[in-house]
């Protein structure tokens, strides 16, 4: 008897956990696709799940993109959004809703290396509902393309957490309290190391050295460009 009821336990665990992930999945919001690949780079789920990234891949509300130093990822969002996980980076897609309503929103977190970003139709309707995190620091949006990147030690540029506008402008917030707004060509920073006298949060106007245009952000300007009508 105790085996017949230990083994309907044990089957009735099973359809539950078994339930759970199905909704787990059902849950997960589709937020994009892989368009190119170069390199190695890994795709880990919510449910710590990893395989290897590749050309249409779909991404996740929750995901993880990891590239190795000699990858980048290029990613187009379901609201025409782009972003380009640059090498030796890890990217989450923190969150993704996009139903074309004034509650839509997304947020990025940078949690190693460099990412561009180009606004889509969320940033263009609901700009305060778009946000990228990087450390210490929340960058908000208003129409824009920008860099995000968390530089450590040992490299050309100072150590620390830098928001690069290419077009548009930011506004950079620190969980200090402090905020900045970043415009166009302009650098938002802050170091991993104060020295002494030094603001925590700091506009650089000199070009970061840690920006290095490639194949991919040809390709951006080409899906973000706006189109022009054919004439007949």
């Amino acid at each position: 008897m105790k085996n017949i009821i230990t083994k309907k336990l044990v089957y009735l665990m099973g359809f539950l956990l078994l339930g759970l992930g199905m909704s787990a999945s059902l849950m997960a919001q589709e937020a994009g696709k892989i368009m190119r690949v170069t390199g190695k780079a890994t795709v880990s789920s919510a449910s710590n799940q990893t395989k290897e990234a590749a050309k249409d891949d779909v991404i996740n509300a929750g995901d993880t993109i990891t590239s190795s130093k000699e990858s980048q990822v290029l990613i187009r969002m379901k609201d025409n959004s782009s972003l380009l996980v640059r090498a030796d980076s890890k990217i989450k897609i923190a969150a993704f809703q996009f139903e074309n309503k004034p509650t839509d929103n997304t947020k990025t977190t940078v949690l190693a290396g460099t990412l561009r970003a180009v606004s889509g139709s969320i940033g263009k309707g609901q700009p305060d509902n778009v946000k990228y995190e990087a450390g210490t620091a929340t960058i908000g949006i208003r129409g824009t393309d920008i860099e995000v990147a968390i530089v450590e030690e040992g490299a050309k540029d100072r150590a620390g957490i830098y928001n690069y506008v290419y077009d548009g402008e930011t506004v950079m917030a620190l969980n200090t309290g402090e905020k900045a707004n970043v415009e166009k060509e302009l650098t938002g920073f802050t170091p991993a190391k104060l020295l002494p006298g030094e603001p925590r949060l700091q506009i650089l106007r000199d070009r970061p050295a840690f920006l290095q245009i490639g194949g991919f952000d040809a390709l951006i300007n080409q899906l973000t460009a706006p189109r022009i009508p054919m004439m007949r």
